[in-house]
């Protein structure tokens, strides 16, 4: 057998010309889904926002779900009834004075990577700012129950979807206890103590084992705004771009019919949040975390969060639909899975305070760092095709070739 010089080092060029920045199945996955399947899918979706925002209305109904109260176990029945077919677990766990109890909802048990969805179900347990003399929880029409509702919705259209892989639905409790003030008869506990403790019952197969972790808060606002929200894994961002731009959900950008979309995600516009997405972030958990984070407010963090504004009048079915819809499409795609082996991003720094919106220099940066990649990439291609062309001309004056 002879050996073939010049084809082996033509092969040698094209992987390197091929060989992607990080080693992902998701990227690989993602980028073999031509745009025109994304949009024959688009047209089978069944996420029903009115259905969605119906549980909206019946969370409410309940009254306040803080941590250990009679409407946390009005919600976690609620959550048995409307889950039928899916295996679930109530993991109970005690912090100071409050019982925490989160809810998992297991679908194909053991098959392939495991996507999670995960929402928190806890009210706040008291106001922030209180319109009235009676100090009282808000309502958390927006921020607890839309993402619940969210994941109930997709659990009803889930087991219809023929998915390969294993699905967990996590309703984490007391996600919205933090920075209370004790003097009124409140237990103030850290930000997303739930996942922690979700986290932290985790084995290291299973952590091993999620492909990608996505979790749901305050998606029902008539007035959808979503940015890039981090710690997160920014393939997973990519992927929603790409999808909620062909679902005409960004500015300026045409969607499958080609008309100009809406200003829904945009995520050049990046911020730190502490929610139930650091924890996992934190055990190297790819995840993502779909807030909208100017409730009521163009400011981060203000507005109707955390107030007794925090009503159902607020919520819109549309808003929920356009969420839960771009979710399910990457469920139908399989984009959500096999993302485990791509890195997080590195923005995620601890030294970053919780809620501070990430500064402009972290940005460019990122931005720095990867043009400094690309010009590394491109000069080492050309050392390694002029170094490959010498050779090929030197063997083949020597008769080698």
């Amino acid at each position: 057998m002879r050996f073939n010089l010049r084809h082996h080092i033509s092969a040698i060029i094209i992987v390197i010309c091929v060989m992607p920045a990080g080693n992902s199945m998701l990227i690989s996955h993602e980028s073999e889904i031509q745009d025109s399947l994304i949009c024959e899918t688009i047209d089978f979706l069944s996420f029903n926002g009115s259905l969605a925002n119906q549980s909206v209305h019946e969370q409410v109904d309940m009254g306040p779900r803080t941590p250990g109260s009679n409407g946390s176990h009005s919600l976690r029945m609620y959550l048995l009834d409307h889950l039928r077919g899916w295996d679930l677990t109530f993991q109970n766990h005690q912090y100071k004075e409050l019982n925490i109890t989160n809810v998992e909802a297991v679908y194909n048990s053991g098959m392939g990577n495991i996507v999670v969805l995960m929402a928190h179900y806890d009210t706040r347990q008291l106001a922030d700012s209180v319109l009235s003399n009676n100090e009282s929880p808000p309502d958390g029409a927006n921020d607890g129950a839309s993402g619940v509702a969210a994941l109930l919705e997709l659990g009803r259209i889930i087991p219809e979807l023929g998915l390969n892989h294993e699905i967990r639905l996590v309703f984490t409790d007391a996600e919205d206890q933090g920075n209370l003030d004790e003097s009124k008869n409140v237990t103030s506990i850290p930000w997303a103590t739930g996942s922690q403790r979700w986290v932290e019952n985790l084995s290291q197969t299973e952590i091993d084992g999620i492909s990608s972790l996505i979790v749901l808060d305050m998606i029902g606002d008539k007035d959808l705004d979503f940015g890039k929200t981090i710690p997160a894994n920014n393939t997973l961002w990519d992927i929603t771009q790409r999808l909620a731009k062909l679902m005409g959900l960004v500015e300026s950008e045409t969607d499958c019919d080609g008309e100009l979309g809406e200003p829904v995600f945009d995520i050049s516009d990046v911020n730190y949040i502490t929610d139930d997405h650091v924890p996992p972030h934190n055990v190297g958990i790819p995840v993502m975390d779909i807030i909208d984070i100017r409730y009521g407010s163009e400011e981060v963090l203000s507005g109707h969060w955390h107030t007794e504004n925090d009503t159902i009048d607020k919520v819109s079915a549309d808003s929920l639909e356009k969420v839960g819809k771009l979710v399910e499409l990457g469920l139908r795609l399989g984009m959500w899975s096999g993302s485990n082996s791509t890195s997080n991003d590195s923005n995620s720094n601890s030294s970053l305070s919780s809620n501070d919106p990430i500064s402009d220099t972290s940005i460019e940066n990122e931005e720095n760092t990867y043009r400094l990649m690309i010009g590394l990439f491109v000069f080492l291609f050309i050392l390694i095709s002029s170094l490959a062309g010498a050779w090929v001309i030197f063997a083949e004056k020597q008769g080698e070739v």
